[in-house]
């Protein structure tokens, strides 16, 4: 007999027989009621049904993908929940937790029922069995000029969860995955190529990525990841690739807990801890480092390094993965990188990208002369009391009261006239500290973020890098002239030598329009930001998004059309930024004429001139070309 017909055999004698045990069983008060009889048999039936269940598999003996095993003194998130609840609660909500996840139901957030993908050539289908994902796919590994075969692929690992989710696949060589070659957008539901989702050139090929979780991701996306890797014999596929667990846990910050563990065992230790000032010496809170400490336990992954891995170091990595724990000295390791001259930095050495706010934060004021650190404005566990729904917190994990919160502690002098120092108006995104000092000049993830080197608008900079700066990224319809003039004005600081063009036309307008793929971007998304159309008006933003939406990159369309979805009466136009060139020239078209249509002459002329509207409200399209044809056209590639 299967086993699942045994237990239905026994469910339903088990049941018959509670029904029936009331009529004879005796007690001294009378007859046992039926619904006390059938209580006991039920949970001797679910305790019996229990050893019939299917056992789990054990972590270790999954063969398919990289596997937790707790090593090294780590012991794992769920041994520190009986005694720090709070924390562990509200770290489970985090996107920390879900970074890298087993792809299980209520992890893989994509459609795969049934789905049929398609990319350069290439077909893609997805569908579920049960509790499992798999991919039907063109074999990744073939010899040169052989035919791949179709081959299905068990999905076995998720990475992100915020707004968009990577899948990856068992690749046949033991632990050693691939990527399917498609993110989904979380927001928008759906599926991309991966190569869209990204800044990066047209792809002329599709890329599996075999081995790159093993390699690279684990060094931020899980816990004391170990790719324990041979690449003297084997290399990669004989990757037996562990770490203490997936996602960026407690012991991520904390450092390894089982010397805390074993000795808060006694529970007056653990009330004396709790009553006492005096730090625990058996774990780290990062509360209790200095400010530098502090901020190089984030630094460990929001940062972009030269890792100390020459000779045998390179091998004990490759073993046992970082020495670096919480409360080192993080660059005993690893030199902090500032390149100037790739596509992850602006020529002066400021990061581009996000994921590296460490080294924006390191040449910060507040952090080099003050005591400024990741926990001036990030709350890495929300206090019980915070009123602000959990989502809210966890979207940015800020402190509540706001995101100059931390600002108007140490500057109190700015804060008791807010106006006087910023010339703006009090509760206006023009007199927000972080707006102003921590403009949206950093890329990441089909958007624009705020970077993380706390610096004052200066147009000098702006003209030496190219890098935005906050008073254009506000006010889109002025020139660099404008803003340099102002700040002058305010605050003294003189003005760089600049052109004619500098003088006449909108900065925003000529990085949209003259930029690299890069400030295509940056404008893209900050041409749809609230604050800034309210600023600047947005009768002339349209035909300047319809033309970032025909871009050569995939990602700098994604940001312009979902820009321009939010402009009255395209809230459900699909300008394909992937997929069908005509169909979307032909969306961009229509949104155009459209424009065209509701036009209004008149206006400021020198506004009207630097946003390329003639006198009737239309384009002056002979400009607006001789702008395009300036389009620095250069390859970029923006590493996330």
């Amino acid at each position: 007999m299967a086993r699942e017909d045994l237990l239905a055999f026994a469910t339903t004698g088990l049941l018959l027989l509670a029904l029936g045990a009331g009529r004879w069983l005796p007690v001294r008060a009378g007859r046992v009621p039926v619904a006390v009889v059938a209580a006991f048999l039920a949970s001797l039936l679910a305790a019996w049904s229990f050893t019939l269940r299917e056992p789990p598999v054990v972590e270790s003996a999954v063969q398919n993908r990289p596997i937790e095993v707790p090593a090294d003194g780590y012991v794992g998130s769920a041994t520190c929940r009986s005694c720090h609840a709070h924390e562990h609660d509200t770290w489970h909500d985090s996107y920390h937790r879900t970074m890298t996840q087993r792809a299980e139901p209520g992890a893989v957030l994509g459609d795969f029922d049934g789905v049929a993908l398609s990319q350069l050539g290439q077909s893609w289908k997805l569908e579920r069995k049960d509790d499992e994902y798999w991919i039907e796919m063109d074999e990744p590994v073939v010899a040169p000029g052989t035919k791949p075969a179709r081959v299905k692929r068990r999905a076995v690992m998720t990475t992100g969860s915020h707004r968009m989710q990577l899948v990856w696949y068992e690749s046949g060589y033991g632990r050693i995955t691939g990527i399917l070659p498609f993110v989904w957008l979380v927001d928008e539901a759906r599926w991309i190529p991966r190569s869209s989702a990204f800044v990066m050139p047209p792809q002329v090929q599709v890329e599996h990525e075999l081995g790159q979780w093993s390699i690279i991701c684990l060094k931020c996306h899980a816990t004391h990841g170990r790719p324990r890797a041979d690449m003297d014999t084997g290399g990669l596929r004989a990757a037996d690739t562990h770490v203490a667990e997936f996602g960026i846990s407690c012991e991520a910050c904390h450092g390894p807990g089982e010397a805390h563990v074993n000795a808060n065992r006694s529970p007056l230790r653990r009330y004396g801890q709790r009553l006492g000032n005096e730090a625990d010496p058996t774990i780290v809170n990062p509360a209790r480092l200095d400010h530098r400490k502090a901020t190089q336990v984030c630094g460990q992954c929001h940062g972009m390094h030269d890792y100390m891995l020459e000779g045998s170091a390179l091998k004990q990595w490759f073993d046992g993965g970082f020495r670096y724990r919480p409360g080192d000295d993080l660059f005993a390791t690893r030199r902090l990188k500032a390149h100037g001259g790739d596509d992850q930095f602006w020529s002066d050495g400021v990061p581009r990208v996000a994921g590296r706010e460490y080294n924006q934060l390191a040449g910060s004021g507040c952090f080099e002369k003050g005591t400024m650190s990741c926990s001036s404005c990030h709350a890495m566990h929300v206090p019980a009391d915070d009123p602000r729904p959990r989502d809210a917190w966890r979207n940015d994990m800020l402190h509540a009261g706001g995101e100059d919160r931390s600002c108007i502690e140490c500057h109190g002098d700015v804060a008791a006239d807010v106006s006087a120092h910023t010339h703006h108006a009090v509760g206006s995104s023009g007199s927000s500290c972080v707006n102003c000092h921590m403009p949206h000049s950093t890329y990441a993830l089909l958007k624009a973020v705020r970077t993380h080197r706390i610096s004052s608008p200066d147009v000098k900079s702006t003209v030496a890098t190219g890098r935005p700066n906050a008073c254009n990224q506000c006010h889109l319809d002025r020139s660099l002239a404008w803003t340099a003039s102002h700040l002058q004005q305010w605050y003294g600081i003189d003005p760089p030598p600049l052109t004619e063009e500098d003088g006449k036309y909108s900065a925003a307008v000529r990085w949209a329009l003259e930029g690299d793929a890069a400030q295509r971007a940056l404008m893209a998304w900050n041409l749809g930001w609230e604050p800034a159309r309210a600023t600047s008006g947005e009768e002339w933003i349209v035909p300047i998004l319809v033309q970032l939406a025909g871009d050569p990159y995939d990602a700098v369309r994604m940001i312009a059309s979902r820009a321009l979805r939010t402009f009255a009466g395209h809230e459900t136009t699909d300008f394909l930024p992937v997929g069908d060139a005509t169909r979307r020239d032909a969306a961009r078209a229509a949104a155009l004429d459209s424009w065209r249509g509701r036009a209004q002459p008149g206006g400021d002329d020198e506004r009207r001139t630097a946003v390329l509207l003639d006198a009737n409200g239309l384009v002056r399209e002979e400009e607006f070309q001789q702008l395009l044809k300036r389009r620095n056209n250069r390859r970029v590639q923006l590493a996330e």
